[in-house]
């Protein structure tokens, strides 16, 4: 006993001594747009106690009330590993005058006789009261606000891009945002554009938790970001980026009827759908200059190229790697193989590609790389010319050519080897062997026959042409009923649904140790949508929830097992759109959907 509390006073020594050596940081928070007359709170949030706060200038706003001073702490032990956050938090309550863009100065606190100084904010005040605040996740919205029915001024969607007119290849990021000024609970039945014309990239964007405040030509919002894309035209004109439909869930108070005073208090609430589209967003794409110079195959962007031999001194047979690195941001996915003339004396293979690729809102960037393995085949000095590249720079309107070094290579004959050399590292089937024409004589024991005896005419002769030919007609038999049993395309989706069905689920499950909680509900919808198509023979394009339940209900699959069933697939499609949810949570969601199919493939044949 005596020694645990020992362990855990050194423990609490070394955290403290953390706590001491943390980068000391004062973070100001503030809503980016508030009415005027509305009241708003000013935050400096300092992550060690202060002795001296010194605010900024705030004449442009009416100071209510501060600074009230905050004290939190949370203390975590993982693997024997001590964490712990303290946070001081200093609010002032204020209220918003005039219109206007205003400039809050940063605030600069003392600590341990050291100043810090906090960000600067910028806080729009617009005409006209405030809308109600907004928020998503069921239990998370904010009750107390009627709100009869969702008018088009009070919830919408829109697709924004960073530009409008580009060239062919140059890339554009497409953000799709949600405007609300009632409350939500949740999304449902999402439908992402075709980017006809397009080639897009989807950019990992965390899950909405909350709307942040957003003026929107004087009316302040709720605004957040549901998804976003990297888009690259292939074709040149006027191209369309089709709507966007999300089926919104909508709170709406439900009042009770022959009203008493008190029965305010006893108002329920119930989720309204109501579908949103997002208006068409038309791009303009411009074709490329004509003056293309040579090594031009269609590269957009700010590409870098490096070019590396691993060796320039080998032996016969021995291989070499030329490595060539395209690095940058642009389409990177797109860009080919590069034309290297290798000497004809070096036996040449397809070349190992490898991309390391990031999607962000700055767009594609990374590296991509090529690895070509060459083999020389007779000594002597050799030369390999430089690798050219070009691509279009849109930033300069103009195209660029990147050219490398070109190398020189010493090959040396290889005398100790006869037979040539064996090629390590890498799994090339039909690498030849140079050398090896003169063979050893067999020493091994071996049968003489008579001269006269042939194999032909022989009875082992005839019985191979029986069994060839019973083996031949057993073949086609075999391959008959293959091809029958695999021409009904419905049979065979039956038969292998449970299959495919268990490996998206394990990708699920991948997913969810990852802590990629949207792609895991996203492969669990999935999953269980497919599965159901294979087994009811329905394309999943015409599975809809009311074909799905009547085609189980005429398979006689138990009322309670349908409901479950739904009841998994409601709970992935909200947890796409709303908050990130624990692994505690997910776990039984994982659970049910593996049971739900094991009890269905017993009931579905």
């Amino acid at each position: 006993m005596n020694m645990n509390k020992v362990f855990i006073g050194i423990l609490l020594l070394m955290n403290g001594m953390l706590l001491q050596a943390q980068e000391i940081t004062v973070t100001a928070s503030a809503p980016k747009v508030v009415a005027v007359g509305e009241q708003f709170r000013l935050s400096f949030t300092v992550n060690e106690k202060a002795d001296d706060l010194v605010p900024p200038d705030m004449s442009d706003f009416y100071i209510l009330m501060g600074p009230s001073t905050s004290y939190s702490q949370s203390t975590q032990i993982i693997n024997r590993k001590m964490t712990r956050t303290v946070t001081y938090t200093y609010t002032y309550v204020l209220e918003a005058t005039k219109e206007g863009v205003f400039q809050i100065d940063p605030a600069t606190v003392t600590v341990k006789n050291k100043t810090y100084t906090s960000n600067a904010l910028e806080i729009e005040v617009v005409k006209g009261s405030a809308s109600p605040e907004t928020g998503t996740g069921g239990e998370e919205a904010i009750p107390g606000v009627d709100v009869p029915a969702a008018g088009d001024n009070d919830l919408f969607l829109r697709i924004h891009v960073n530009k409008s007119a580009v060239y062919r290849g140059e890339h554009i990021i497409a953000t799709v945002k949600i405007y609300s000024r009632v409350n939500l609970s949740g999304f449902e039945n999402a439908t992402v554009p075709s980017f006809n014309g397009f080639l897009r990239e989807d950019i990992e964007t965390p899950a909405l938790r909350s709307l942040e405040r957003e003026s929107v030509n004087g009316v302040i919002y709720g605004s957040g970001v549901l998804q976003r894309f990297i888009l690259f035209p292939q074709v040149t004109g006027d191209l369309v980026i089709d709507p966007m439909e999300l089926e919104c869930l909508v709170q709406k108070r439900v009042q009770q009827s022959n009203r008493a005073f008190f029965d305010s208090f006893f108002d329920s609430y119930q989720n309204v759908k109501q579908t949103i589209k997002s208006p068409p967003v038309r791009i303009t794409v411009k074709k490329l200059p004509d003056d293309a110079p040579d090594y031009f195959t269609g590269s957009v962007g700010q590409i870098a190229m490096n070019v590396t031999v691993d060796k320039n001194q080998l032996k016969e047979n021995e291989a070499m790697n030329l490595q060539v690195r395209f690095s940058g941001n642009g389409n990177l996915r797109l860009i080919e193989a590069p034309n290297i003339d290798f000497p004809p004396d070096f036996d040449l293979y397809d070349p190992k590609i490898s991309s390391n690729l990031n999607h962000s809102e700055n767009g594609m960037s990374g590296s991509k790389t090529f690895e070509f393995l060459a083999i020389p085949r007779h000594a002597g000095n050799y030369r390999i010319p430089p690798v050219e590249f070009s691509y279009f720079d849109p930033v300069g309107n103009s195209y660029k050519s990147l050219r490398s070094n070109e190398f020189n290579i010493l090959v040396t004959k290889d005398d100790e080897s006869e037979s040539g050399a064996v090629i390590s590292g890498f799994s090339k089937e039909d690498l030849r062997f140079i050398g090896s024409d003169i063979r050893f004589i067999k020493n091994e024991k071996f049968k003489l026959q008579p001269r006269d005896r042939s194999f032909f005419g022989s009875l082992p002769f005839y019985l191979s042409y029986l069994i060839a030919l019973l083996a031949f007609s057993l073949l086609v038999i075999l391959r008959r009923n293959h091809i029958k049993r695999n021409a009904d395309r419905n049979l065979v989706r039956n038969r292998k649904a449970k299959k495919v069905a268990r490996k998206r689920l394990k990708r699920a499950n991948s997913f969810l140790k990852e802590g990629s909680f949207n792609k895991f509900y996203e492969e669990l919808l999935k999953a269980l949508w497919g599965y159901l198509s294979d087994k009811l023979g329905i394309p999943v394009s015409d599975l809809s929830r009311e074909k799905a339940r009547s085609a189980l209900e005429k398979n006689r699959i138990n009322p309670e097992m349908i409901d479950e069933f739904f009841e998994i697939i409601d709970r992935c499609e909200f947890a796409r759109f709303a908050p990130s949810e624990e692994i505690s949570e997910t776990e039984p969601v994982y659970e049910k959907a593996s049971k739900v199919v094991s009890r269905f493939e017993q009931k579905l044949r």
